[in-house]
């Protein structure tokens, strides 16, 4: 205990010391004092307090040593890649810094200027830790611009270097950042599969992700899709079902349930496919007029939606359970939760600074945390808006959908009536006999509960109701 305390109380006097040099060095006029002033933040660990004077050292210098792109690369795991992004082009670009071409990259790629993103991001050299995030980029961004070829190229060098550099990663914060840049460069793998019409090489790829992975829930329904239109709709409403689990609570996709009625009515199950219409109308459709009716009045707001991701469960679950479920999936989310854990560092270090000695230098930094924590909070609060309003949108959009199926339901009735004609009515519980099986495949018997590891592996059995008899008819007696 003596020891800890007297290591805590050494950092402690070695980062005051190292913030008063550069408090010094700040009232001085020696040259290069931009350079001196971060150097001694970031030994101090006064990360964003150092961004302004590691921009303006950019700005003036016209190469950037190793020692300062070491402590840049660090600096921006530290506290985001969109840190420096305010930075003019020119000067992102006129050092030969990966860090800098990362961060000109994605800056490019929000821009939806592809071209420039991936002639950057592919500058960056393999042996680099930023390489994984920019073959991640420049993967995206050839898949945006139909480079189907070398895209997928990019994705599987991503998986690669991202691996290698997680085994190599002593802590357990880089295992786990290298780990979601190659999970999410496999998801992108696999759609590109999907879009080629390889359903079954989409499938087997998703498959890769674990699922411990925060990623893994979001597979579930483009999975559900692939074996959609391999005609295995036993599988599709099995996966599509999965999201029922209480372990997948805050995960809804109102897709899903038009994907579960498109599967009823390819296996001719319409009574079936009306019910799931039904309940998307009673229960999905009006809760969503609720939420509408709680967000719409705040969309200007620049803080209540931030607000909302840190208000207890208790108080969103009060407000509307949607809520709840929104804000808990959209924490998962892993761009959110990454920029969420740099804007609470930021109000941490801004924390620290207010206990400071108040003088020019320290309102200086106090000014320049603050500014970030404001953009932050803008930027965080924007996306947890986006995100439920695209949902609320969502509702709204697949709604039209289920009325087109609804109508298509209606149109195959009424042929088979004008026809005199009906379907074997042949709706049971199902069976193994209509379960297609591969050999990977595990065997679970569910028996009504959801258990973890049988997560994902759910199929019905359900025959398929689409052959037709001709209706007798029926001899009037006189």
């Amino acid at each position: 205990m003596k020891l800890l305390l007297s290591m805590v109380l050494l950092f402690t006097f070695s980062a005051n010391a190292h913030f008063g040099v550069a408090e010094k060095t700040f009232f001085s006029n020696e040259k290069g004092k931009n350079l001196k002033i971060f150097n001694e933040l970031f030994k101090s660990k006064y990360y964003f307090s150092s961004l302004a004077f590691a921009a303006e050292h950019i700005i003036e210098s016209e190469k950037l040593d190793k020692d300062f792109e070491e402590k840049l690369e660090i600096l921006i795991l530290k506290s985001g890649s969109n840190s420096l992004a305010g930075l003019s082009n020119k000067d992102l670009i006129k050092h030969d810094s990966p860090t800098l071409q990362l961060i000109y990259a994605l800056k490019m790629f929000r821009q939806k200027n592809y071209k420039n993103a991936v002639i950057v991001a592919e500058r960056i050299p393999l042996n680099n830790r930023f390489a994984p995030e920019a073959l991640y980029t420049a993967g995206t961004a050839r898949e945006i611009l139909g480079d189907i070829s070398r895209s997928k190229d990019r994705f599987e060098k991503c998986i690669k270097v991202a691996n290698d550099y997680k085994k190599k990663s002593d802590k357990e914060k880089l295992k786990r950042y290298f780990t979601v840049l190659s999970e999410s460069c496999t998801m992108h793998i696999a759609r590109l599969y999907y879009k080629q019409k390889q359903y079954a090489k989409a499938i087997q790829t998703y498959n890769e992700i674990p699922k411990t992975s925060y990623r893994w829930p979001y597979t579930l329904i483009e999975k559900a899709w692939a074996n959609y239109y391999l005609e295995d709709f036993n599988r599709s409403l099995g996966l599509v079902v999965t999201y029922r689990s209480p372990l997948l609570s805050s995960y809804f996709f109102p897709e899903s349930e038009v994907l579960n009625a498109l599967n009823y009515y390819r296996l001719c199950l319409y009574n079936d496919s009306l019910a799931t219409i039904d309940q998307y109308y009673k229960v999905f459709k009006s809760r969503s007029d609720e939420l509408k009716k709680i967000v719409l009045p705040n969309k200007d707001s620049h803080t209540y939606f931030i607000n909302l991701v840190f208000s207890s469960l208790k108080e969103t679950q009060e407000l509307n359970p949607y809520i709840r479920n929104l804000v808990t999936q959209i924490r998962k989310k892993v761009k959110f939760s990454v920029d969420l854990v740099s804007f609470k560092k930021a109000k941490n270090e801004l924390k620290y600074l207010n206990k400071r000695k108040q003088n020019q230098f320290t309102k200086y930094l106090i000014k320049q945390v603050e500014r970030s924590i404001n953009w932050r909070t803008q930027h965080l609060n924007h996306y947890v808006k986006k995100e439920m309003f695209t949902f609320i949108n969502d509702i709204h959009k697949y709604s039209y959908e289920m009325f087109n199926i609804k109508l298509e339901i209606m149109s195959k009735k009424r042929s088979l009536l004008y026809s005199n004609k009906e379907l074997i009515s042949n709706r049971s519980r199902g069976s193994l006999d209509n379960v297609k099986m591969t050999i990977d495949d595990d065997f679970w018997n569910f028996e009504g509960s959801f258990w973890a590891d049988e997560l994902g592996d759910y199929s019905y059995g359900l025959k398929s109701n689409c052959t037709t008899v001709n209706v007798k008819k029926k001899v009037s007696k006189r």
